[in-house]
């Protein structure tokens, strides 16, 4: 197994005498769980003002110099760390289940607002688009250092606005969005050089798919509501398709016949006949806000997320009715599944701040995992301010998401859940 560095979030505020005391400070911390006991120099911490907390946030006062904080709850692994406190201090921090199969493996920090992820074709590095910043972050998985940048946006230009990249893998080429422009990037996949920029004809583009033999890319347009089609050797925009609302994640049938893609606004799910290219039938799935979309053909099934009403749902391919429907957590994100077609692993961000999700909640998100058959939770993981962007390795045995909020990327070992599901079928 290879070895990964962990870095973790610190942030604090500039020194400030406390009136009670000037010996102390005010040591606010938020963590995850929430019921876990803070330790200070290895004595229970008091809060300043219990239950009093705003965002998640608990407030305690805390004696200056070097301090060694740890954090314990039943059921997790406890954490400590190690502190110099010269003032007033902000800190955030998470413990890991005790039981859950999936191990942290290392945590690294990102450009700002890092949208997505995805690994390379031989997965040795992990592209991050950034959603204000001028390109991608590029992160090797040997250590997550050094943190490379491809500047894509040129220089003077206000142009940010990096969403969602896609793997084509026979050309060995990643594709970028960038929603600002209406445009997409294409990287090579070995020295992710700049290769070719292609204007796509629609507004706010931003998720990418690529047909199962790859000679056509879907870009979903956000404001323009409609999908291109992209010949991914000429890169020519073959046509651009109008869908019935605000299109986000899609996928095509391994059999290259149809496009399904997730309307936003509606919670509803488009079909697109890939041989005429056009809207073929809609799927009233809603009301909700459909946002990511996998297909299992072998299955005759589709998985899909609403961010909305916070489920994941599986429905027949055959027919288009709901199988069965999942509560799994707020804000659902990014969906992807396994390459063995076990299990799916989703992102959910947590509850928004009443302001702006723009602005940290009061949770920590978290990253989930469900048995694609039976359709139950079998495992999560806490994420930080916001878990996004979500992409596993393809050897299966890693998944990596971004914190949106928290500028951060996190990997995680998956292997553990393969191992468990060998040994139960040796049984």
């Amino acid at each position: 197994m290879k070895c990964f560095l962990a870095v973790f979030l610190i942030f604090s505020s500039a020194a400030m005498l406390c009136p009670e005391n000037s010996g102390s400070a005010i040591l606010s911390f938020k963590f995850f769980p929430q019921d876990a006991v803070l330790r200070i120099d290895g004595r229970d911490g008091r809060e300043v003002l219990p239950g009093g907390n705003k965002a998640g946030v608990r407030t305690f006062r805390i004696a200056r110099g070097l301090r060694v904080l740890t954090l314990s709850a039943p059921g997790y692994h406890d954490k400590t760390v190690r502190v110099d406190v010269s003032g007033d201090l902000y800190l955030e921090d998470k413990l890991e289940r005790a039981d859950s199969l999936l191990v942290l493996a290392g945590e690294t920090p990102t450009g700002t607002m890092p949208k997505s992820v995805v690994f390379t074709r031989d997965g040795s590095r992990l592209v991050v688009p950034l959603l204000a910043e001028r390109g991608v972050d590029v992160i090797p998985m040997d250590g997550l250092v050094p943190r490379d940048r491809v500047e894509l946006t040129p220089p003077g230009s206000s142009r940010r606005g990096y969403v969602e990249p896609a793997l084509v893998e026979g050309r060995n080429e990643i594709w970028v969005s960038q929603m600002d422009t209406g445009q997409v990037h294409i990287l090579g996949g070995e020295t992710l050089e700049y290769r070719e920029t292609v204007d796509v004809r629609g507004r706010w583009s931003k998720v990418i798919a690529v047909s199962p033999d790859e000679k056509l890319a879907f870009v979903s347009n956000w404001l323009s509501k409609d999908v291109s089609v992209i010949d991914v050797v000429t890169r020519r925009v073959v046509k651009v398709i109008p869908v019935s609302g605000v299109p986000r994640g899609m996928a095509a049938t391994s059999d290259g016949n149809f496009l399904y893609v997730c309307i936003f606004d509606t919670g509803n799910i488009d079909i697109i006949a890939l041989d005429i290219l056009e809207v073929k039938e809609t799927l009233r799935f809603g009301p909700g806000a459909k946002r990511h979309i996998v297909l299992d053909d072998a299955e005759g099934k589709g998985y899909v997320s609403d961010m909305a009403t916070g489920r994941v749902s599986s429905f027949s391919l055959a027919d288009g009715k709901i199988l069965k429907s999942l509560w799994v957590g707020s804000n659902l994100n990014t969906l992807v599944m396994g390459p063995d077609g076990r299990h799916l692993f989703v992102s959910s961000r947590g509850r928004n701040n009443p302001e702006t999700y723009l602005k940290k909640g009061p949770d920590f998100g978290r990253i989930i995992v469900i048995d694609a058959a039976a359709m139950k939770i079998v495992d999560w993981v806490w994420g930080r301010n916001q878990p996004t962007g979500l992409a596993v390795s393809p050897d299966g045995r890693h998944i990596a998401f971004t914190d949106f909020l928290d500028d951060n990327l996190e990997v995680y070992d998956i292997s553990g859940l393969y191992e468990k599901t060998a040994s139960a079928a040796d049984r």
